[in-house]
């Protein structure tokens, strides 16, 4: 059977077995081809990247890790190039096909992580978070998708994009295997603080629609968590746009500074797409860059500060909807792309956990809810999810509801 290079990329490494028996003995993963693994080259979705770098000298922690507690990797896959992108199209390798929407993108820039779960080419996988890598990817793709506290899952041996933001994230078909993957990696004496409640706030409703706020009150009524309504951030300054564009700012500048050169020698080689983003990044000047940073500091305080106070772990749509057309075309895409990211930064911008829950069977295509904490709630994330999803009513019709949802411009 020849390889769908469309996933999985050539220079390999094709199979490491695993060095150790373990708690993750008889899972495979994959991982995405940003991680160095001693020996072979990291292309980070770009042949000419691959072709101006030497093989690496080390091997990513987390991978050696994951082959240590008894896992099998059985391959690098694709990103999107550089993994400036949350599309999952790469004009080199082709677009893997996404079993969960045949039509539509798989999402980026974890995309072969996410098309081998979704697959079952793998059990698991890991990939990497900027600006909504993994979740989103996750939420295209029908999936589960952790991208945890930022700092959490070592990135050395790693490419970086942009260090504010990079995190190692972890994709998984079923949530018990992501919860006993983050375990392994993140092994942790101390227990669990109980937090028993969901908070929803309405500056959310309109894009996560009647459709999904159904199915999670039903979820909600069935484990018998609360789930309580507020409007905290549909009454601050931080708007979906301006949290976006502080983002993009400090993302952009960075990237800039870590790859500039190399961009400016072979930028010709990039998607046009991702080469205007890089255009855009270069007109970034330090002042704006400053005062983007000044502005994630105070967002990041005062979330950290309403998140506490409300005592309960936040949920928010991961997505606006289900994945677009894989005919939509740039303009369209790059119009979704900023409303993508203004519900991304959230947790981008803060450092915060996030975990994507799918939800089966919607109108709008495969996308569902994510649950966000504080720092270091990463297991109350996983805790508490179990507990919600637990109950088998996906399947159910819908129930038809007179919830208003309010109008566009409320988000």
């Amino acid at each position: 059977m020849s390889m769908d290079t469309r996933i999985f990329c050539q220079q390999g490494p094709m199979h490491l077995a695993p060095t150790q028996t373990g708690c993750l003995s008889g899972y495979r993963f994959v991982f995405k081809d940003l991680f160095d693994v001693a020996g072979y080259v990291t292309g980070a979705g770009n042949p000419q990247w691959l072709a101006t770098h030497e093989p690496a000298n080390e091997t990513s922690p987390l991978i050696t890790s994951l082959l240590a507690c008894g896992a099998e990797c059985v391959g690098r896959v694709q990103t999107d190039e550089l993994a400036y992108s949350l599309n999952g199209q790469n004009i080199h390798y082709g677009t893997p096909i996404n079993p969960a929407a045949l039509e539509c993108i798989p999402g980026g820039s974890s995309s072969g992580s996410a098309v081998s779960v979704a697959s079952d080419l793998a059990d698991f996988a890991i990939g990497t978070d900027t600006g909504g890598s993994v979740r989103v990817p996750a939420s295209y793709t029908n999936i589960y998708g952790l991208r945890p506290t930022h700092g959490v899952l070592s990135l050395n041996a790693a490419f970086e994009l942009a260090g504010r933001f990079d995190t190692a994230g972890l994709l998984a078909k079923r949530l018990n295997v992501l919860h006993s993957v983050f375990d392994a990696l993140y092994p942790s004496d101390e227990p669990v603080n109980q937090i028993d409640s969901l908070y929803l706030d309405d500056a959310f409703l309109t894009l996560l629609g009647i459709e999904r706020l159904e199915r999670l009150e039903k979820w909600c009524q069935a484990s018998k968590i609360p789930l309580k309504r507020g409007a905290i951030c549909q009454h601050s300054e931080w708007t979906p746009s301006i949290l976006s564009e502080i983002f993009r700012t400090i993302q952009g500048y960075d990237i800039i500074q870590n790859h500039g050169e190399w961009l400016s020698h072979h930028g010709h080689s990039l998607d046009p797409a991702i080469a205007t983003r890089v255009q855009w990044a270069r007109q970034i000047s330090e002042k704006d860059y400053g005062i983007a940073l000044e502005q994630r500091t105070t967002f990041s305080q005062w979330l950290h500060r309403e998140i506490c106070q409300t005592q309960s772990l936040w949920v928010l749509p991961t997505t606006p909807s289900g994945p677009p057309a894989l005919d939509m075309q740039e303009p369209a895409l790059a119009e979704y792309r900023s409303h993508l990211m203004g519900l991304t930064a959230y947790a981008g911008l803060a450092s915060l956990p996030q975990l994507h829950l799918p939800m089966e069977h919607l109108p709008q295509g495969p996308c569902g809810v994510s649950l966000l904490g504080a720092p270091y709630q990463d297991a109350e994330l996983l805790t508490l999810a179990t507990r919600l999803t637990d109950q088998d009513c996906c399947d159910e019709p819908r129930i038809e509801s007179n919830i208003n949802t309010g109008d566009a411009d409320d988000d």
